[in-house]
């Protein structure tokens, strides 16, 4: 029997190219969890900016943030995952070497950025509504550094590229991921938003086969294997599709139905 439900968000609960959250999902959330289940946003986005989206049910429902290196429930941490200091700086560095490429440091008080363009640093703090540093200087970063991405410009043409020389370089210790809306995103060897779901079940007494969850990107696919119950979005590319067990095409349509059937 599903006891817990963990959907990804840009892409998945959020449509590609927007910030809101599909139209009658947060009535589909009130009966989930007004009938017992446990619901967890999983997201590549910060905990401030997650907590935005889902205001009125900040005190009900579990947060698995920054592509799984910080969750949280009811404001109590339950994982963290830092990367040590100085993997993440010299990783840091190469990404800020490509000039078609934007950073994001995400730390556990905030993210840090230094924008190319007004339109990121926008992006970053009105749009996203981040808590927001700009820095000069890597080093001045005071703060336990939990993920590393970058948005990318003109991305079809520049993305892979970029990509595949982080991977080259850093395969042994990280993998280089899509995560919608022009982002690659960093995630450490056997990490991701699958260990955090893993460690909140064994933290709950649950096992995988009552977690159901929903993805459509790479930085999804830790997720998806972790349970027979995992659903990629019907426009999500084969390569993250053939992680799942099941696709569908609209996440507040078909936990409608689930919960007709109260499986």
């Amino acid at each position: 029997m599903i006891k817990l439900i963990a959907s990804d968000l840009d892409g998945t609960l959020i449509p590609e190219g927007t910030q809101e959250i599909e139209p009658g999902f947060m009535e589909v959330l009130e009966e989930l969890l007004d009938r017992g289940y446990l619901f967890y946003a999983a997201s590549g986005r910060q905990y401030a900016n997650m907590r935005l989206v889902f205001t009125d049910y900040t005190d009900r429902i579990g947060f698995v943030c920054e592509n799984g290196s910080l969750a949280m429930e009811k404001e109590e941490l339950q994982y963290i995952q830092e990367i040590p200091r100085e993997k993440a700086l010299e990783i840091a560095r190469d990404i800020m070497s490509f000039p078609e490429a934007d950073i994001c440091v995400s730390c556990a008080k905030a993210c840090y950025i230094q924008p190319r363009t007004k339109w990121y640093e926008d992006q970053i703090v009105q749009v996203l509504k981040n808590e927001t540093v700009i820095f000069g200087n890597l080093e001045e970063i005071d703060d336990k550094i939990i993920k590393l991405a970058m948005y990318v410009y003109d991305f079809s043409e520049n993305a892979e590229r970029i990509r595949d020389f982080l991977q080259e370089k850093y395969g042994d210790y990280a993998d280089f991921v899509f995560s919608g809306n022009g982002w690659v995103d960093m995630l450490l060897k056997n990490a991701g938003k699958g260990l955090a779901l893993r460690t909140i079940l064994e933290q709950k007494g649950l096992q995988p086969e009552e977690l159901m969850v929903f993805g459509d990107n790479q930085n999804d696919i830790s997720m998806l294997e972790l349970t027979p119950n995992s659903y990629a979005m019907a426009h999500a590319k084969p390569d993250v599709q053939a992680h799942a067990a099941h696709t569908c095409v609209s996440v507040t349509a078909f936990l409608r139905e689930f919960l007709k059937t109260g499986l």
